[in-house]
C-alpha cells in the first residue's frame, strides 16, 4: 500500500480504485491544523442553510419528467448535493436558477462518480452536443439540452463561459481517466501538468460566472476582471478542504499530491501554498469588485456558502468535533 504522503512513481489512481488507507493521526492533525487557519483566514462567519424541501422537490420533479427510467438514478443520488450548493453558493439567486444549478451541480457529481464506467458515452459527450446529435446514454442526452436554460438567466458570454466549464469538465474527467488507467509515469519536468488537470476537472468557470445571473449583473465588464481571482479560488479552496478527505481515502491524484511528485516538495508543503494562495486571491477578488457593490456581495456570499459546503457536506468526512470550532 502507498502511504498517503509516500510519493509514487505514477500520476494517480481512480478515485474509485482508492486503498481507503487511512492517514496518520500526526499527518491528519497537520491537515486539519492549514483547514482551520485557511478557514478563519477567509473570516468564515456561517451563512444560512435553511435546506429548502421546496427547493429539493422542485428539483426532483424536473429529473423525474425526463422520463428515462433507470438511467437518472445515478444522477438522483447526487441531488442532495447538487441543491446543497445552489443554495449555499448562491443565496439570492431566484428560485428557477437554483433549481438549474442544483440539477447541473448533480449531474456533474454523478459523471464524476462514474466517469470511468461511462467513458465512450463521455467522450462522445462534446463532439454530439456541438453537432446536435443524441448523447450516447440518456441522462447526458437530457442534460445537454437542460443547460442550455442557463441562456435564461444569463447574458450570452456568461453562459458560454459556463457551459464550456461543463464540457471542459467533462473532457477532463475523461482525460484522468485514461491517464490514471495507464498509470503514466510522472516526469519531474512537467511542472504545469497538475494545474492543468486541475483547470479541466475543477468546473471553476461554471460556478465562478454563476455568481452573477443578468438580472442583477447585467454587464459582464462590471466584475470581469475578478473573474481569473474567483477561478483560482473555486479550485484551490476545493482543494484545501477536501485534502482531508482524499489522505483518508489514499487518492494519490489530487492537485497537491501530484504537485508533491512533480516538484519533490512535501504534500504538506504543497497544502500550506495552495492555502495561502487561496486566501490571498480571495482576498483581491474582494478589491477588484469594491467598486461594484452587488457584485462583491454575490462573490462574498459564494466564498462564504463554498466554504460553508465543504463543512456540512458528508462528502468531504471532516470530523465532527473539529468543524464545532466553526459553527458560530
Amino acid at each position: 500500500m502507498v502511504s498517503a504522503f509516500e510519493p509514487a512513481d505514477h500520476i494517480g489512481i481512480l478515485p474509485s480504485k482508492a486503498n481507503g488507507g487511512v492517514v496518520a493521526v500526526d499527518q491528519g492533525e497537520a491537515v486539519l491544523n492549514i483547514a482551520a487557519s485557511f478557514i478563519r483566514a477567509l473570516d468564515y462567519h456561517p451563512p444560512p442553510f435553511p435546506q429548502d424541501a421546496a427547493l429539493h422537490n422542485a428539483t426532483v420533479q424536473i429529473l423525474e419528467s425526463w422520463n428515462i427510467g433507470d438511467a437518472v438514478d445515478g444522477f438522483m443520488k447526487c441531488v442532495d448535493v447538487g441543491v446543497a450548493a445552489a443554495e449555499l453558493f448562491y443565496p439570492s439567486h431566484e428560485f428557477d436558477l437554483k433549481i438549474i444549478i442544483a440539477i447541473c451541480t448533480a449531474g456533474m457529481k454523478w459523471m464524476d462518480n462514474v466517469a470511468d464506467g461511462i467513458i465512450e458515452a463521455l467522450t462522445a459527450f462534446q463532439g454530439r452536443f456541438h453537432a446536435r446529435q443524441p448523447q450516447l446514454h440518456p441522462a447526458l442526452d437530457c442534460y445537454a439540452s437542460f443547460m442550455l436554460r442557463l441562456y435564461d438567466h444569463y447574458e450570452p458570454y456568461v453562459a458560454n463561459a459556463m457551459i464550456m466549464s461543463s464540457c471542459t469538465f467533462i473532457d477532463g474527467s475523461c482525460l484522468e481517466v485514461r491517464a490514471l488507467t495507464k498509470r503514466v509515469a510522472v516526469n519531474s519536468d512537467a511542472k504545469l501538468w497538475p494545474y492543468y488537470v486541475r483547470s479541466l476537472s475543477g468546473i471553476s468557470g461554471f460556478y465562478s460566472f454563476a455568481c452573477f445571473p443578468k438580472k442583477d449583473h447585467p454587464d459582464v465588464v462590471d466584475y470581469v476582471q475578478a473573474i481569473p481571482e474567483i477561478l483560482i479560488f473555486t479550485n484551490f479552496l476545493n482543494d484545501v478542504l477536501s485534502f482531508y478527505k482524499e489522505e483518508m481515502d489514499g487518492e494519490l491524484h489530487n492537485y497537491c499530491q501530484m504537485m508533491s511528485r512533480v516538484s519533490g516538495d512535501d504534500p504538506i508543503k504543497i497544502l500550506q501554498d495552495v492555502a495561502d494562495e487561496t486566501v490571498a486571491v480571495a482576498k483581491r477578488a474582494a478589491v477588484i469588485l469594491q467598486n461594484t457593490p452587488a457584485a462583491l456581495k454575490a462573490f462574498k456570499e459564494y466564498e462564504q456558502g463554498y466554504v460553508r459546503f465543504h463543512l456540512d457536506v458528508a462528502h468531504y468526512r471532516l470530523p465532527g468535533a473539529w468543524k464545532a470550532q466553526f459553527l458560530s
